[in-house]
C-alpha cells in the first residue's frame, strides 16, 4: 500500500499536500425514446464517433419506421437529430454496428443487420447492407446488399477503413455458411469476399464486432490470420 503522505520525500522543513481523490460524475447527454413511438431512436447498441465536434451513432430500433436510425448529438446543446430512419424500402434495417468515416470526407459508413431487399435472401427484408450517409445532403445509399450468393449474410459488426477500402464481417453466409470477411469499395460499391470461415477450428466462433485495422491487414488478399 502506498503511504498516505509524502513527507518522507521532501527536505526537512518543507511540506507537501496529497490531493484528495476527485469523485467522478456521469452526465446523461440524451435519453432515447423521448419522443412518441420512439421516433428519435431506441436501443443504441454501438459506440459513437466524433466528426468535427459532433457525435454520430446508430440505434438498432426506433425511428420513423421502427427499424433503426443514424443520429447526431450536439455536445454543446445536447440536441439529438435523426439523420436517417431505416425501413422505408430497401435501405436496410436494424443497424447494430457502429459508424466510421473516411478522412477528409463528410460521409458516414455503416452496416445493417437485415434489409436490403435481395430476393434470393431467405429473409423477407433481405440479409443486410453496407451503406453510406452523406452528411451534407442527408442521402443514404446502399453500397452493397447481402444475400445474392456466397457474399455473406447478416453483417452484425461495423466497418474498418484500410487505405480507402471498407472491411467487415458477416455472421453467416460464405462458401461454408459460417461467415465471411469482406471488402467493399466505397466508390463503386463492389464487394469481394476476402475469407469464408469453414468452422473446422472455431465452430462456436462468430466473426463478430471487433474487426480491427490490424486484422484487416492480415486478411487482405490472402487469408485471415487468427
Amino acid at each position: 500500500m502506498k503511504p498516505t503522505n509524502c513527507a518522507h520525500r521532501v527536505a526537512p522543513g518543507l511540506s507537501c499536500t496529497v490531493p484528495a481523490a476527485q469523485a467522478q460524475t456521469e452526465k446523461v447527454l440524451y435519453s432515447f425514446c423521448s419522443q412518441q413511438n420512439c421516433t428519435d431512436g431506441e436501443v443504441p447498441e454501438a459506440g459513437l464517433i466524433n466528426v468535427y465536434g459532433t457525435l454520430y451513432g446508430t440505434t438498432a430500433g426506433g425511428g420513423t419506421y421502427g427499424y433503426g436510425t443514424v443520429f447526431s448529438l450536439d455536445l454543446e446543446t445536447g440536441a439529438e437529430t435523426v439523420l436517417w430512419s431505416f425501413g422505408s424500402g430497401t435501405d436496410g434495417t436494424y443497424p447494430v454496428g457502429g459508424l466510421i468515416t473516411i478522412k477528409h470526407t463528410h460521409t458516414l459508413y455503416g452496416t445493417t443487420d437485415d434489409g436490403g431487399g435481395v430476393t434470393n435472401c431467405p429473409y423477407y427484408y433481405g440479409c443486410g447492407t453496407v451503406f453510406s450517409l452523406d452528411l451534407k445532403t442527408g442521402v443514404e445509399t446502399v453500397l452493397h446488399a447481402f444475400g445474392s450468393g456466397s457474399d455473406g449474410v447478416w453483417p452484425l459488426a461495423g466497418l474498418t477503413n484500410v487505405k480507402g477500402t471498407l472491411y467487415g464481417t458477416t455472421d453467416n453466409g460464405g462458401t461454408d455458411y459460417e461467415g465471411t470477411v469482406f471488402s467493399v469499395d466505397p466508390t463503386t460499391g463492389a464487394e469481394a469476399v476476402v475469407w469464408s470461415f469453414d468452422g473446422l477450428y472455431c465452430k462456436s466462433m462468430v466473426p463478430g464486432p471487433a474487426f480491427t485495422t490490424e486484422t484487416a491487414r492480415h486478411a487482405v488478399g490472402r487469408r485471415l490470420l487468427l
